[in-house]
């Protein structure tokens, strides 16, 4: 049998036992020099690159070097290693870098291309990084069981806005297919995506590792920030995916600030609730827990979870949900927002719904307090009772008290002292006086101004006085009280009930008492010198008096009114004036507490001049000094001479704590350094008051 005859019969026996398809499948297997690598998402452990010849490129025609360039460039920009676009790195070094330091690697183009193509190629090159990063970004956030919810809508908004760079890509690689694709119309269609692509990679290298949702938008913020203004087009992008991203932790935002409550299951919020272990917050409260202390202690502020965009409204934000849930515990009934919240760079519209929903829950505070619980009225009691500006109250009050304001603080009975309080108090009428209550202090003003002072400046004082009739500190003479006369003692107490104590707590009590004590001191010193000299009762020897009593006694008198006047007049009451009309005319409750801050602060400051003690000390001392004479002028004396050289020495230790504190007040009113403008105002005025009688 020929050779011819032998193909034929072998041709035959093929044919029964093969089908067609199977005849061209493995006819294929027989052309198929070899498969293409499969890879992975860019891990570039083995960069295998698709077969080509081993031939010379820069022997290729250029019409043939295009088409190649054009094919390792698509099939890298896609994420698929190729023959003639390898990284600058060594395998080894990529594979010990960590995700974040991807992007960073830089490729080149085989130098067998023609200059000019490979200067064409070289410009859309950074893709390929920028690509790395992002693929791996959205690849590995997607796999972590852990990933926080921004960071997964950072990979989904990545996700969605990628589809349109796949289905460029799908279209080159056809045209590419079709050899209607050149490289100068890859270069045209690739450049727009070199720059987002850029910023995506960016964010997405921010967004790697243990990033809290609030460092991943403020980051991808601080990105949009820096964008030329010229790229409208990928602003624009960009603001879309910042609005998409955001969304889900401003919707946390929205219900906090719309409802008062939050749903925080990762612990995004910056607000974080005590009161509640679970993962929607609200307010349902025992009566007996509210309290100033309690709302104040009750939500911890983490400020590293607030977005850079959303600081300047941090107050709002948290105010807003924080008096939703007080209004809810105190049975308010209101109409609450419903407006959806989202961030959006360009238009900013947030600003403006956050602070409508922190302005309607404080506007109905505040309209609360002042129609159903009348704060008004408990504002102008402080100005009475603690001022001492209730004329009627304060006679009565030093009158009943007169024989136990020079009594040691042992011999004093708080109960019999409350007693004598209802009594004065009997001849007011307010509905509110059973609020009233005394105590004893066992600090001096001094003592418990320098202790508040401390606190304001962040100085721990561990001790706090209790709220019983006496009060006691712990790290403080066990003795000390029996130090102190009833003068020096003897405080008044308002105790307001909730809701007023929101507004009316112990700090603000607390300085308006140290207010009380002093201008108590000057009152009780000044009814003790008028008394002087008085006709005296039948049957009683005169005392001794002579001009040069009278004129100290009148110089001593005069200080003390012009001391009083100084801290109520020159002081408390303009201010206080500005706090009546601020409660009257206040849109929200935060105005409220604020101009009641200021104005106890600066009748602190500028009153008792707060930044110098010794002030507040001298005050007392000269008062002590004051009473001292009227004692001893009270004294019968049959020896003029003696009664003369009694009232010198009282004259010459006046005359001379007079003028230290004159010497203090003038020091601070001419220091330019330590003292404010406002300050150094009030001591001019004082010292004109004070001068006259030096």
């Amino acid at each position: 049998m020929d050779s011819v005859d032998l193909n034929k019969s072998i041709k035959e026996t093929v044919r029964q036992v093969l089908s067609k398809e199977e005849l061209e499948k493995e006819g294929r297997k027989i052309h198929e020099v070899r498969s293409l690598p499969k890879s992975d998402a860019w891990t570039f452990e083995s960069v295998g690159g698709l077969f080509m010849p081993t031939q010379d490129i820069s022997k290729m025609p250029l019409d043939r070097q295009e088409q190649l360039l054009i094919r390792n460039l698509i099939y890298a920009f896609s994420g698929v290693p190729s023959s003639h676009i390898r990284p600058e790195a060594t395998f080894s070094q990529i594979a010990t870098m960590q995700q974040s330091g991807l992007p960073n690697v830089r490729f080149k183009i085989d130098e067998g291309f023609n200059s000019t193509l490979r200067t064409l190629g070289n410009y859309l090159l950074p893709l390929v990084s920028h690509f790395i990063g992002v693929q791996n970004f959205i690849e590995t956030t997607n796999m972590t069981p852990r990933s926080g919810r921004t960071s997964l809508a950072l990979a989904a908004a990545m996700n969605d806005k990628m589809q349109q760079y796949y289905d460029l890509q799908a279209t080159m690689e056809t045209e590419m297919q079709e050899r209607k694709l050149f490289l100068k119309d890859l270069v045209r269609q690739l450049r727009p995506w070199v720059g987002i692509m850029k910023v995506f990679s960016s964010m997405v290298t921010r967004a790697r590792g243990k990033k809290t949702s609030a460092q991943i938008l403020s980051d991808m913020n601080k990105i949009y920030e820096k964008l030329r203004p010229s790229d409208l087009e990928l602003k624009e992008l960009i603001e879309n995916i910042l609005n998409s991203v955001s969304s889900v932790y401003m919707k946390i935002v929205q219900l906090w600030t719309q409802k008062g409550i939050i749903y925080d299951l990762q612990h995004e919020f910056f607000v974080e609730d005590s009161e509640r272990s679970n993962s929607m917050s609200s307010t349902l409260l025992a009566p007996e827990q509210c309290c100033h202390a309690y709302w104040e202690n009750r939500y911890t502020l983490l400020p590293e979870r607030l977005p850079d965009f959303l600081n300047p409204l941090a107050a709002e934000i948290f105010h807003a949900g924080k008096y939703l849930n007080i209004l809810r515990q105190c049975n308010v009934k209101m109409t609450l927002m419903q407006t959806p919240l989202n961030y959006n760079p360009k238009e900013q519209s947030h600003v403006e719904i956050i602070r409508s929903s922190y302005e309607l829950p404080g506007k109905k505070l505040l309209d609360h307090l002042k129609t159903e619980h009348h704060l008004e009225r408990h504002l102008d009691n402080l100005h009475g009772y603690f001022l001492l500006q209730n004329q009627e109250f304060a006679e009565a009050l030093l009158a009943n008290y007169q024989k136990h304001m020079q009594r040691g603080v042992d011999r004093m009975i708080p109960e019999t002292l409350q007693s004598l309080l209802m009594e004065t108090l009997q001849i007011i009428d307010d509905p509110f006086k059973d609020l009233m209550r005394c105590q004893l202090k066992d600090r001096d003003v001094a003592s418990q101004l320098q202790k508040l002072v401390s606190r304001e400046h962040g100085e721990v004082d561990k001790t706090e006085g209790n709220t019983s009739n006496t009060t006691s500190d712990d790290d403080g003479d066990p003795f000390g009280r029996f130090t102190l006369y009833g003068y020096e003692a003897f405080a008044l107490r308002y105790e307001p009930k909730w809701p007023l104590s929101f507004v009316l707590h112990s700090e603000p009590l607390q300085k308006i008492q140290l207010l009380q004590r002093v201008i108590l001191l000057l009152r009780y010193v000044q009814r003790q010198l008028q008394a002087l000299w008085q006709a005296p009762p039948e049957g009683t020897t005169p005392i001794s008096q002579s001009s040069r009593s009278e004129a100290l006694r009148q110089s001593m008198l005069g200080i003390m009114i012009n001391l009083e006047q100084y801290i109520t007049q020159d002081i408390a009451e303009p201010r206080w004036e500005m706090l009546t009309v601020v409660a009257d005319k206040a849109q929200h409750i935060d105005d409220l507490l604020e101009r009641l801050s200021i104005t106890l602060e600066e009748c602190l400051r500028l009153g008792l001049l707060s930044g110098a003690i010794a002030f507040v000390r001298s005050l007392f001392t000269l008062g002590q000094v004051c009473l001292n004479f009227s004692s001893f002028a009270e004294t019968p004396l049959c020896d003029e001479q003696a009664f003369d050289d009694g009232v010198a020495e009282y004259e010459t230790e006046f005359g001379s704590l007079l003028k230290s504190i004159l010497d203090l007040v003038r020091e601070l009113a001419n220091s330019a350094s330590s003292t404010a403008d406002d300050e150094r105002e009030s001591c001019q005025q004082l010292l004109l008051r004070l001068e006259d009688y030096n």
